[in-house]
């Protein structure tokens, strides 16, 4: 496994070219970033499988935030892709709310989304939404 994989553990290489490009430009902006939250409930396999295997199970189907930023004006909830679909409109606007209910922060949550481009009839939509947006020049 390649080092930048460790620094970004479920990142592909494409999402890490992208994210790199962002920090290049932005990174100063931040104090400290958190890679691969897990966020959420996940799903129980039930109470039939060892302690183990269920928290593992647990483990593995929680969701994950690819990126936390810490600055100065709070805490960004960062989600890095070449193409911001639908999938990640859905993960920008859900993580915030399981990250509040998991973690309690007093700072103020901002939204980024991290991308090569926007997905085909979307821009109205992310124009209506409280999320700035990073696209890789």
């Amino acid at each position: 496994m390649s080092v930048k994989n460790n620094l970004y553990p479920h990142l592909l290489p494409l999402d890490i070219e992208i994210w790199e490009a962002y920090l290049a430009e932005q990174g100063d902006l931040y104090y400290r970033f958190e890679y691969d939250v897990r966020v959420g409930a996940g799903r129980d396999p039930g109470e039939e499988q060892p302690a183990n295997i269920r928290q593992m199970g647990i483990d593995l189907s929680q969701r994950r935030i690819d990126a936390v930023g810490f600055h100065a004006n709070g805490i960004t909830i960062i989600e890095i892709t070449r193409r911001a679909d639908m999938k990640c409109l859905g993960q920008i606007l859900t993580y915030p709310q399981l990250y509040v209910e998991k973690f309690e922060p007093t700072e103020k949550i901002h939204t980024l989304i991290v991308a090569d481009e926007i997905g085909t009839d979307l821009q109205s939509t992310i124009d209506t939404l409280p999320t700035r947006v990073w696209l890789r020049p």
